[in-house]
């Protein structure tokens, strides 16, 4: 027979992930939002008794059960919140689940049926389960994220368990700003529509990563599973590339059917590890990821956020592709219709936008060169590439075009990036210009500042570097191509 308590005493499969960013004793504040009948919530009291535990659930059955279990298993630390969790204080449907699979045995101690309740109307989820029934809709009252912290005095939220079958985004919405003051998530994403609206996998993804959270660890099977995310503001340190890479060699030994002895394994990670200690790979044209690498880490940055217009290829030229790579998440602005593909395949965790970035919205003729790298929304650069001799323009395309401030508004809360890199051949001094820069500046910025010459004679744009200096900057560094500057007031203050 299945017991409760043998699923109480087993650890949470998250134990080494919490214990890595904090200690047993810490006193905690934990969000168990979807508890159902509280074992998870007991779970975490256990692993982290001087914590402080919230759990959220609306269905009244449900919180029987919860308090049946908190005295049952002497979790004192734990406090019950008879509410939903949702995107706004109101009062609202709740489509309550119930059923049990045809082969599950009545001795069993298990309640399958009241595990997938939701605030959004099912969709596919019973054809997927043909089992599971919604036979009643109650009212549940529901509030946020951000005005229960407020109510409560909670200045900030050190994990969330979040599983509320597809309404995911309409807690995180609630947050609103305080959701920065989230440390970690846990929660269940989709890659099918289970419930009517439910936000799938990739609109999580992309939502995590425009708050500053980067994934960590990702447990799906099939269409659904769990995911981790760490807010990078209280992570800076946080280092999983040799996991990831431990991890990817590992799938790899297994797809090939190589057998190979343990100590062997440790050598040739040994080996490895040295290699990679001192090794440098570099997408950039000329160098400039590393020198912007070398910047972060001095100022204590690890992993920086970033806006990469005219991003042209997700690794080829890239000046952010060594971010990315590392974990790092930010936005890549391409206009081309057919590079920006691209983006999408292999850059997936960024938000990747196809327009242009322009001093105001509209359309704009886009000229297409021979040679995408000379792409541009500047009749006259493109005229000029033309009268150069090997280059052309095949193609001119009316383009979206936005604001700096029009993106940092909708992706950034209207903060700047760490890092802004720009590379819009012949329309980058219009874009800076367009920039607020009293406003939270970009701490470090790449921008080409030499015309194009196909014979290497380019004239460097010394209007842009006088720009930007003027802003508050340092010129640490000029690969000729580019220039690189850094906020004179950062760069001062760490060293």
């Amino acid at each position: 027979m299945y017991k409760r308590l043998d699923y109480i005493n087993t650890d949470t499969p998250l134990k080494s992930d919490l214990l890595n960013y904090f200690s047993k004793y810490e006193k905690l504040i934990i969000f168990d939002v979807g508890g159902c009948e509280g074992e998870d919530s007991i779970r975490y009291s256990r692993l982290f008794p001087n914590s402080e535990i919230f759990i959220f659930e609306p269905l009244p059955n449900n919180q029987n059960l919860i308090n049946e279990n908190i005295n049952k298993y002497n979790s004192k630390n734990i406090t019950l919140v008879k509410q939903a969790l949702s995107d706004k204080i109101s009062i609202e449907q709740f489509f309550v689940s119930s059923g049990s699979p045809s082969l599950a045995k009545e001795d069993i101690d298990w309640d399958f049926g009241n595990k997938s309740s939701s605030l959004l109307a099912p969709s596919n989820v019973c054809d997927l389960v043909p089992w599971l029934k919604f036979n009643e809709v109650i009212e549940v009252s529901a509030t946020t994220i951000q005005d229960f912290a407020n109510s409560n005095q909670i200045v900030g939220i050190d994990f969330m368990h979040l599983d509320v079958q597809g309404a995911e985004l309409k807690v995180l919405n609630g947050a609103s700003s305080f959701i920065d003051n989230i440390k970690i998530i846990w929660l269940e994403v989709s890659s099918a529509e289970l419930y009517e609206g439910q936000p799938l996998k990739n609109d999580i993804e992309k939502f995590m990563c425009s708050k500053n959270f980067i994934l960590i660890k990702s447990v799906i099977d099939g269409i659904s599973g769990d995911q981790l995310y760490v807010n990078k503001k209280y992570f800076s340190s946080l280092n999983n590339s040799s996991l990831n890479y431990l991890s990817t060699y590992v799938k790899n030994l297994i797809s090939k059917k190589i057998k190979i002895k343990v100590n062997e394994f440790k050598s040739l990670m040994a080996k490895k590890s040295e290699k990679n200690k001192y090794g440098k790979i570099s997408f950039s044209q000329s160098g400039e990821d590393l020198i912007i690498d070398f910047l972060f880490n001095e100022i204590g940055i690890t992993y920086p956020s970033y806006i990469d217009i005219g991003a042209h290829h997700p690794f080829y030229l890239n000046n952010t592709a060594i971010f990315y790579q590392r974990g790092c998440r930010g936005i890549n602005v391409e206009p081309d219709p057919n590079l920006f593909p691209l983006f999408e395949k292999y850059r997936n965790f960024d938000k990747n936008l196809n327009l242009g970035i322009s001093d105001r919205t509209g359309l704009l003729d886009f000229y297409i060169i021979n040679v995408p790298t000379l792409n541009t929304f500047s009749k006259s650069d493109a005229e000029g590439y033309s009268r150069q001799g090997n280059y052309f323009i095949s193609e001119v395309k009316q383009i979206n075009v936005v604001t700096f401030n029009n993106i940092l508004d909708q992706y950034f809360d209207s903060r700047a990036p760490d890092l802004l890199t720009i590379d819009a051949e012949g329309v980058d001094e219009l874009i800076l210009k367009s920039i607020n820069f009293d406003n939270n500046p970009p701490i470090v910025i790449c921008i080409e500042t030499i015309s194009f010459s196909s014979a290497g004679l380019g004239v460097k744009n010394q209007k842009i570097i006088d720009f930007v200096l003027g802003k508050g900057y340092l010129l640490y560094a000029d690969t000729n191509i580019n220039s690189i500057f850094i906020l004179r007031e950062k760069w001062e203050r760490y060293k």
